[in-house]
């Protein structure tokens, strides 16, 4: 990869776990309010599970691609996903 590119978000879907695990096995980019998510990244089983504290985010900055985020563990709020 060229490092002097940038990846850039063609499109932005906000999504809802409060009731349900959110998966896509080909990848997504996470941006969100604040709060705790639980996710795993692409080629991470589930026992390998992280869960992070975010601050709002208006953008996409975090360059995990993720391929699930969990429904328990997670309170972030406002969680769009990026392809």
């Amino acid at each position: 990869m060229d490092y002097g590119q940038r990846l850039t978000v063609h499109r932005e879907v906000l999504i809802d776990v409060s009731s349900v695990d959110y998966e896509d096995i080909n990848g997504f980019y996470i941006r969100s309010g604040a709060g705790n998510i639980k996710y795993c990244a692409v080629g991470n089983e589930d026992s390998e599970a992280v869960t992070k504290t975010v601050e709002a985010q208006v953008y996409f900055v975090d360059p995990v691609l993720c391929r699930k985020i969990f429904k328990v563990g997670t309170t972030a709020t406002g969680i769009y996903i990026g392809y």
